[in-house]
């Protein structure tokens, strides 16, 4: 089985209209394929997984366990409001044969530590299969604390990882140090990728990795112990993502796809409004401008 560690797509769901488009998932595939990346992850944030009815998000699973390349790690996210939709779907992706889970916390709802670990317990318990645990709190309005992963992975072998992607390094520094030595610590920023790898993170669940490969070479060029190639590489990538970021999410990256690698039209989930066309290939010259630094 592929590691949990490298850079992994939290892959887009590109629809055209209320259809799931599988033309573009295919050409989203044979691209990763090319860029070398550890593995995807559909049914993440990226993937405007709320807003995605089960049956959907079911059928999204199953295609892209279907593309995914050999050798590449499928990480197949789960997580739903509700502790029996995440616990359904679960139990359908362990058929499929995912190398892993990611269950992010419940949304919307503000839940002290002890709810969070009530709802991650029962899942843990009747999920045999590794899990990742995922922590977003700025889309969720729940952070899990360092402490309550380590009381989970106590309880649950099959606790495997946890992606941050708070964007707060502290955060991140914590669960390092509170886990960092038992299970995989995954950095959700982009930006933050290469000092993530250098404190002791195994790898990165980027965005930009829809669209470009930098957040691989960065990868790469660290595993070599070629730091400055990677610093530099990783200057250009922090541009890239902070460009990424003007644009509203999780459009940005759909609307980036599109102008590097799809080249044709595709659409985000309703009811998300698309970046219209004329904005997209205002971001195609600018992200150009950008990577025009790596040949220098």
């Amino acid at each position: 089985m592929p590691e949990l560690k490298g850079i992994i797509t939290p892959v887009i769901t590109p629809f055209k209209g209320d259809t799931i488009d599988y033309d573009a998932i295919d050409a989203l595939m044979d691209f990763l394929g090319e860029t070398g990346v550890q593995g995807v992850f559909p049914m993440g944030s990226t993937a405007a997984t709320p807003i995605i009815s089960t049956e959907q998000h079911v059928k999204v699973l199953d295609y892209f366990m279907d593309k995914k390349k050999p050798n590449m790690y499928f990480l197949g996210g789960i997580g739903r409001n509700a502790v029996d939709d995440t616990l359904t779907i679960g139990l359908y992706a362990k058929e499929l044969g995912v190398d892993a889970v990611s269950i992010v916390t419940p949304y919307y709802l503000r839940m002290s530590q002890e709810s969070l670990y009530r709802y991650y317990e029962k899942l843990l318990s009747q999920l045999d299969i590794p899990v990742l645990i995922y922590n977003i709190p700025q889309n969720t309005n729940n952070n899990i604390e360092p402490q309550t992963v380590l009381r989970l992975k106590k309880q649950f072998s099959q606790v495997v990882g946890v992606k941050d992607s708070s964007g707060n390094f502290s955060n991140f520094s914590a669960l390092l140090d509170a886990v960092g030595k038992e299970i995989a610590v995954i950095q959700g920023q982009d930006d933050l990728l290469l000092p993530s790898l250098l404190m002791g993170a195994v790898g990165g669940i980027n965005g930009t990795s829809n669209f470009s490969d930098l957040s691989v070479r960065v990868f790469n060029e660290f595993e070599k112990k070629n730091f400055e190639a990677a610093r530099k590489l990783q200057t250009v990538l922090t541009e890239l993502k902070r460009l990424t970021n003007s644009l509203e999410f999780p459009q940005g990256p759909l609307a980036a796809f599109i102008e590097f690698v799809y080249h044709k039209e595709t659409e985000s989930p309703f009811p998300l409004k698309d970046i219209d066309p004329e904005s997209r290939k205002d971001f195609k010259v600018k992200a150009d401008e950008i990577l025009k630094k790596l040949e220098t």
